[in-house]
């Protein structure tokens, strides 16, 4: 038996299973803008959700070390991947097959829910085909690497929102803008901060003058030069953007997650573009509750209260749950 979990655990580990809740609300948001969480319709694309999830990072993880890019990062010297826990035969052939399968079930669902079935599959094309071109090298041979994975996420949640809608009315496309800006963070600023010290050539922050120098003490200071004001526009331009959703949605208790999770993301955007000692197991947290923030702040100005908690708590209890059955810590050590 613990043979067993200990296999679970180094695949879930290879497929970063634990930010699943953030493909599972840029999916379902949008569609429960006009569908009904309580349904069986629902479970199912939540299920769908987790694999997507799961075999789409795990194809980033997969080729990462396939390509020898993660191979050259001491970060990710306890990968499955690396330390042979799991062979790359074995992970070409389910995950590939996986993508192959998933890729039938979303036209399947695509056919099943969606009033305009055209529209969906086109988002299903964009995003298989930017992710895979990011997850293919993209995302460490060009400067530009946030940009396919950006508007794969956003092809992401236009497929969830045509699921449940025949158009896309102005509402639709100002949230659509917002996953693209709280991907954009997550990948340019995040993403790039978390591997500076590697200084890889897709490195936005590096060309912007950001670094991780080591102090005469051993003390590694990260210093953002003039990369705080990019990392600053994005977010701003995310808050601006819900703003907008609450003005084009207004109802007084939607002001409760504007001012809470706005709060909170601006918050955690100080603390991540200042310069300050630099712990990567302290920027990693740091890290993972921006993202938590930014992906709830529309959550409850767009849906019901009682679905938007219901996807929160089970976004923290899966995300926190996970990180500790797998790395044995609150955030992801990745």
């Amino acid at each position: 038996m613990s043979r067993m979990f200990n296999t679970l655990k180094k695949w879930l580990q290879l497929f970063r299973a634990q930010t699943a809740p953030a493909t599972i609300c840029l999916i379902m948001l949008p569609y429960l803008m006009n569908a009904n969480l309580f349904a069986f319709e629902s479970l199912i694309l939540f299920t769908f959700c987790i694999l997507i999830h799961w075999i789409s990072f795990g194809h980033n993880s997969l080729l990462d070390t396939a390509m020898g890019y993660d191979k050259r990062d001491p970060s990710k010297s306890h990968h499955p991947l690396i330390t042979g826990a799991i062979k790359l035969s074995t992970a070409h052939n389910i995950i590939h097959w996986s993508l192959c399968g998933l890729a039938i079930g979303a036209i399947l669902i695509s056919l099943w829910l969606s009033p305009n079935p055209l529209l969906a599959i086109i988002c299903i094309f964009i995003w298989f085909v930017f992710g895979y071109a990011y997850n293919s090298g993209l995302d460490k041979e060009t400067i530009l690497s946030f940009l396919p994975i950006s508007i794969c996420f956003t092809a992401m949640g236009a497929f969830g929102y045509f699921l449940s809608h025949n158009t896309i009315d102005l509402t639709g496309w100002i949230l659509m803008i917002y996953f693209f800006f709280t991907i954009l963070f997550q990948i340019s600023w995040s993403g790039n901060l978390k591997e500076l010290e590697i200084r890889e050539r897709s490195n936005i922050l590096v060309k912007m003058g950001a670094k991780v120098d080591v102090t005469w003490k051993g003390e590694k200071m990260f210093d953002p030069g003039h990369a705080y004001i990019y990392g600053f526009m994005i977010k701003m331009i995310n808050i601006v953007l819900a703003a907008i959703l609450l003005q084009l949605n207004y109802s007084l208790a939607g002001n409760i997650p504007f001012f809470l999770f706005g709060g909170l993301a601006l918050y955690y955007l100080i603390l991540l573009i200042s310069p300050r000692k630099y712990v990567r197991s302290k920027e990693l947290l740091n890290m993972s509750i921006e993202e938590i923030a930014t992906i709830f702040l529309p959550l409850g100005i767009l849906l019901p209260w009682h679905e938007a908690l219901i996807l929160m708590a089970a976004g923290v209890l899966y995300f926190f749950g996970v990180n500790r059955l797998i790395w044995k810590v609150p955030y992801p050590k990745v």
